[in-house]
């Protein structure tokens, strides 16, 4: 589950993509392998997510992403 909730919307990111993506993250966020973190800053900064017709809203979803990445980027 995303720690925010993110609009359903036609054609979105698939909801499996996305939840993985941010459990990566924040399990990076909480680790101290900085080569781990970098991994998964570059992976938020160039998400590979498939898109669906029901899916989360891609603008809401690549905002939260640059967040996370930034906070990785802090450490």
């Amino acid at each position: 589950m995303p720690d925010v909730q993110f609009t359903i919307v036609l054609r979105g990111y698939d909801p499996a993509d996305v939840d993985e993506l941010i459990q990566q993250a924040n399990r990076a966020l909480a680790a101290t392998d900085t080569a781990a973190r970098s991994a998964v800053e570059r992976r938020l900064r160039k998400p590979e997510l498939r898109t669906r017709m029901r899916g989360y809203d891609r603008s809401q979803v690549d905002a939260r992403l640059a967040i996370l990445a930034d906070q990785l980027a802090a450490l």
